[in-house]
């Protein structure tokens, strides 16, 4: 049976000399898996629909009991040109795609799911280069509402108290933040980071006031969110372009120590 889907590249990797295994959401079937004939050759039908981070219309055979289906034919309804154009950009969205294809499993309908990450990624293509680690908060903090496992930072977890003072408590284990009370340890976040995080799980992208973003406290937003996806929805898996993207984090800030030393050379 020929059957017709829209959705989201997630990765793709190679099958044969000449074919390719692709991995994609769809709204109509969830997460479906396509044995692409021929789409390693250089003049392949296929062109560029077949790549990571697109998204795309796929006509496939379809039969039941197989985990890869026959890829007929693919046409591009949006390749995220402002994404792939921007290096840090293209980091970011690989994790937000890796993010979604760990946490899902085949045939898992998700639409919630699938939206959350295509308008992350719309956002991304436009959202200031400063600012460009947003749109992955974002899709973490909705990716785990729409799987059931919502992070509570309104007050405590446990015991439903309230949160007073200026340093509120996160516990991952828990779920979301706790009082000082029920507190074991846990990371510490400041009052107007869990405010912030707070309004970008429930805004859209253009309500978002991006230029708090730099007062944020970001290794302590990253630690939290990564626990919380690996504790609750990830099953133990990790994002392997997290790692990437660490490795990238970290070049960024050796060179602009780096650049911060020759600016004080220079004025001394």
């Amino acid at each position: 049976m020929i059957c017709r889907a829209e959705g989201l590249v997630l990765r793709s990797y190679r099958m044969s000399g000449s074919s390719k295994v692709v991995v994609v959401f769809t709204k109509e079937g969830g997460k479906l898996k396509f044995a692409a004939k021929g789409a390693r050759r250089p003049k392949s039908k296929f062109g560029a629909s077949l790549e990571p981070i697109t998204w795309g219309v796929y006509d496939y055979f379809r039969r039941e009991g197989r985990e890869l289906q026959s890829l007929v034919e693919a046409d591009i309804l949006n390749p995220f040109a402002g994404i792939k154009a921007e290096y840090r950009r293209l980091v970011y969205a690989s994790v937000i795609c890796d993010l979604l294809n760990g946490a899902t499993t085949d045939e898992d309908r998700n639409p919630a799911l699938l939206n959350s990450a295509v308008v992350c990624l719309l956002w991304l293509e436009t959202v200031l280069l400063e600012a460009v680690e947003l749109p992955l908060w974002a899709f973490q903090l909705k990716a785990v509402a729409s799987l059931g496992y919502r992070i509570h930072l309104s007050d405590c977890v446990k015991c439903g108290g309230a949160l007073p003072g200026n340093l509120v408590c996160f516990s991952p284990e828990q779920g979301g933040t706790v009082c000082a009370k029920c507190a074991t340890g846990e990371l510490k976040l400041k009052r107007s980071t869990i405010d912030f995080l707070q309004n970008l799980e429930r805004c859209r992208p253009e309500e978002i006031d991006t230029s708090k973003f730099n007062a944020v406290e970001h290794p302590r937003v990253r630690r939290a969110l990564r626990t919380f996806l690996t504790y609750y929805v990830e099953g133990g898996y990790r994002a392997k372009s997290f790692e990437f993207l660490d490795r990238m984090l970290v070049a960024e800030s050796m060179e602009s120590a780096y650049r911060t030393g020759k600016t004080q050379e220079g004025v001394s």
